[in-house]
């Protein structure tokens, strides 16, 4: 059997992970069927597979968070939810040998980056628009003053639009040589994440900001740096200024200005009453240093360490999902073993970065730029083991790997599509 017919249109199951993001878990799917077609791919040739230069980056950086998940499972506060997690994220380097071979040429990343581009452009519109009407293009509402668009029922948006933004803005620059007024879509694109409400998502867009920023400078060398960034501080500012005029987001803003106020009550307010959290996930760490309480545990030991009056067990017996931050979430459920795969994991990215930089392979860097944005310490957005975020961290991996690879070096390509 043949699949030159996947092989060709492979790159539209890879971006469907995000195009499905509005419907409820759906997103769940394309990633189920990318490691399906891996496992087939791997079975069906496994030294050519396993062979592959291209797949090593991914082994490694899947070895350095999965390794230290497996070493967790001896003292697991709950041993099936954990076990189930580790076991679920096997479908990674399966869906990764999929992508790999999917992305093998320069017309099936290039289609790849169009429409995630023109999805991306779209979400932000969508999000405008329900900040002005109220609702928005396919009619839903607002939810108190934060605009969800077109992923109704979970605040997310904000999150997958800026940890994007690298690519977003690269796929900017490439249109706009054709077409000039492309360009206003940045300060548009920054509005939207604005008015999304989600703080994380501001660090995240700010991150993106400046790599970018710094790619065009180091990398592409441009002319006109002195230029763009006067343009980039001038659309800043016309932003802020007209987001300013939004009482729910100035409400926001204000509200977010007690992290720097000294005031302990100030400062829980401004990060959504997670300060009490942050505390109890540091008596967490340090009982459970060496290797935690296993992925996605901490809402099971979290009421022993609190009274049973405590606001996060009202409607719950157990208790916050996850730490809520990046670092503190990877010590209580991996403990000291899980930060060394972390550290581990973000010196080899950035030396990858480094080559790529070398090398000036363009294409790559913003992918690559987004998986430092995920990696950033002070994250605190969603959990890093969770059904969601997990899934996103893994393909955002899966596409900065597979640009890394030279187009058509993959030796997978030369052997599947005749006789899989």
């Amino acid at each position: 059997m043949t699949l030159d017919w996947l092989k060709k249109s492979g790159w539209l199951l890879v971006v469907s992970f995000i195009l499905l993001q509005p419907f409820k878990n759906l997103f769940e799917l394309p990633m189920a069927m990318m490691a399906l077609f891996g496992l087939l791919l791997l079975l069906r040739q496994p030294h050519t597979v396993l062979g592959s230069p291209a797949l090593t980056p991914m082994l490694i950086m899947f070895g350095c968070f999965w390794l230290p998940m497996v070493a967790s499972l001896t003292d697991a506060a709950n041993l099936a939810r954990s076990l189930e997690t580790v076991l679920v994220f096997l479908r990674f380097p399966l869906a990764a040998i999929f992508v790999l071979w999917a992305l093998d040429t320069e017309d099936a990343r290039r289609r790849l980056l169009t429409v995630l581009g023109v999805a991306l452009a779209f979400s932000a519109v969508d999000i405008l628009v329900q900040a002005v009407a109220g609702y928005d293009l396919f009619g839903f509402p607002s939810v108190e003053g934060r605009m969800p668009g077109v992923i109704h029922g979970k605040l997310v948006v904000g999150h997958i639009m800026a940890v994007l933004s690298p690519v977003y803005f690269y796929w900017v620059r490439e249109s706009a040589q054709q077409r000039r007024w492309v360009w206003l879509l940045i300060p548009l694109y920054g509005a939207a994440i604005l008015l999304t409400g989600a703080r994380a998502a501001w660090v995240m867009l700010g991150l993106g900001m400046v790599l970018f920023a710094l790619q065009l400078i180091v990398v592409e060398k441009v002319r006109w740096k002195w230029q763009a960034i006067c343009a980039v501080l001038l659309l800043a500012a016309m932003t802020a200024g007209g987001l300013m005029q939004s009482t729910a987001w100035r409400a926001k803003f204000e509200t977010t200005k007690g992290l720097f106020s000294g005031n302990y009550e100030q400062a829980n307010a401004a990060t959504s009453a997670r300060l009490p959290i942050w505390s109890v996930a540091t008596r967490v760490a340090k009982d459970h240093w060496i290797n935690g309480v296993g992925p996605r545990g901490f809402r099971y030991v979290y009421p022993d360490y609190v009274p049973k009056d405590d606001m996060w067990l009202q409607h719950s017996t157990t208790g916050p999902t996850h730490p809520h931050e990046l670092i503190l979430e990877i010590a209580v459920e991996t403990g000291v073993i899980g930060l060394l795969g972390y550290l581990l994991a973000v010196g080899y990215w950035i030396r990858r970065g480094a080559l790529a930089i070398l090398s000036r392979q363009r294409l790559a860097l913003p992918w690559m730029a987004t998986v430092l944005i995920v990696f950033f310490p002070l994250h605190a957005g969603h959990a890093f083991y969770g059904s969601f975020w997990s899934t996103m961290v893994w393909w955002l991996i899966f596409l900065a790997v597979s640009h890394l690879s030279v187009s058509g070096s993959h030796p997978v390509s030369k052997t599947y599509t005749k006789d899989l």
